[in-house]
């Protein structure tokens, strides 16, 4: 029995573009690494010159990459734990609910993976700007960076709502979950259930069920990412 479900074509997609724009911007670094100057400018003034310098290193100038694998780390996990099959299915013919179940489960990590495939690929261009500001030691990332920033945040938006319009229509199946299972009025628990995401207790959106391990995994894995790893990469920027 397969314990994961089947990813769609636009999720296999983003995984692979994914993977090529973090290899590609690691070849692109290491292959100027030569040209970048001893001191690395990491903050400039109004004029747009540098007034702050940090010893170059392969852990500086790797950055983007860093960054991008946090990226990939956090949403992969995030993925994975909703491809996983909580429950074997034995019978030839699927319910209603659980067809549904599988649909929401494979659009969400559909969205997952482009998202990851936007801002790593983003990532990319981040190393591109940099390597260039080093080199000229002066004006900062530029506008491209930022137009850049902006393209993206309007195509996360976009698989975003395709995302939410999609989980809308058809209408999940109501499934009752037992009140003796909610704890603090907005958690859930139950180790029973095999369902990953469960409707809320008032019947408005999806709450994780705490009782499967993979609920505690996929918030531990955000937790320490999107916290942890930011502030280790950009003390490792500044020299601290």
């Amino acid at each position: 029995m397969k314990m994961i479900y089947r990813p769609t074509v636009l999720t296999l997609a983003g995984l692979g573009t994914t993977i090529a724009a973090i290899s590609g911007t690691t070849g692109y670094i290491l292959g100027r690494a030569a040209s970048v100057p001893g001191l690395l400018p990491v903050h400039f003034d109004d004029q747009g010159i540098a007034d702050r310098f940090v010893p170059a290193s392969y852990a500086i100038i790797l950055v983007p990459v860093w960054i991008q694998l946090s990226l990939a780390i956090v949403f992969g996990a995030i993925a994975g734990v909703l491809l996983y099959r909580t429950k074997k299915t034995r019978s030839a013919v699927e319910s209603e609910s659980s067809r549904q179940e599988r649909e929401r489960m494979l659009m969400t990590a559909e969205a997952i993976s482009l998202l990851a495939a936007i801002w790593v690929t983003f990532q990319g261009l981040l190393a591109i700007r940099l390597l260039m500001m080093w080199q000229l030691m002066c004006c900062g990332l530029g506008d491209v960076y930022y137009q850049s920033l902006v393209v993206c945040i309007v195509l996360s938006a976009v698989v975003g709502v395709r995302a939410a319009v999609y989980l809308q229509y058809p209408k999940p199946v109501l499934r009752e979950t037992d009140a003796a299972h909610w704890r603090l009025q907005g958690l859930y628990v139950n180790r029973q259930d095999p369902a990953l995401f469960v409707p809320r207790r008032n019947g408005a959106g999806w709450t994780l069920n705490f009782g499967r391990p993979q609920a505690l995994v996929f918030l531990g894995v955000v937790l320490f990412f999107s916290i942890w790893a930011p502030l280790a990469i950009f003390r490792v920027l500044l020299g601290e």
